[in-house]
């Protein structure tokens, strides 16, 4: 079984990713750390000099090939993901899809507090028509959507295990 996270940049992808990861002993793929190693320079470089387009296409191959075959993942796709029909219908066959919805205000108190990345549409778009244009995209491919921004990671973590079957008491005693 995997385990796809979506959500915008500053929603938690990759926090809750990593720390699901250790808890229940899945091998956690962050998809921004992917295209780097991949590429040798920084998402936002990458979309710097590929632009959004092939930035997306690459996104999704990446995500694909890193992914493809293997079993007991967390991933955690970059948010624009959901800008590609065909890479969210090959993680829905692979993988159960968590929505973690944070507010916009987190989303952006969050953002303020970290370098500059890559987030497709910035150029031309706010940050908070992003939001508003991909929440319903979200929200049309989770399989589950958790409120992230309330309480704290060990709620959002169990509440993923729970929906998907992971016995969350086994494993509160490592």
């Amino acid at each position: 079984m995997n385990i796809t996270l979506i959500g915008m940049a500053g929603s938690g992808k990759s926090h809750v990713g990593h720390l699901f990861a250790e808890r229940y002993g899945f091998r956690f793929l962050d998809n921004d750390t992917e295209l780097e190693s991949t590429h040798g320079i920084g998402i936002q470089e990458l979309l710097d000099t590929m632009g959004p387009r092939r930035y997306l296409d690459e996104e999704a191959r990446v995500f694909i090939k890193s992914s493809r075959g293997q079993d007991g993942l967390i991933l955690a796709p970059g948010g624009s993901i959901i800008y590609r029909a065909r890479t969210m219908d090959y993680a829905k066959d692979i993988s159960h899809i968590i929505y973690l919805h944070v507010p916009y205000e987190t989303v952006e108190s969050r953002l303020k507090s970290v370098p500059p990345r890559a987030i497709i549409g910035l150029g031309w778009k706010s940050l908070q028509e992003l939001y508003d244009e991909r929440h319903p995209l979200y929200l049309a491919h989770a399989d589950l959507v958790v409120e992230a921004d309330e309480g704290n990671g060990e709620h959002v973590m169990a509440t993923i295990a729970d929906f998907a079957g992971i016995d969350s008491e086994a494993f509160s005693e490592l």
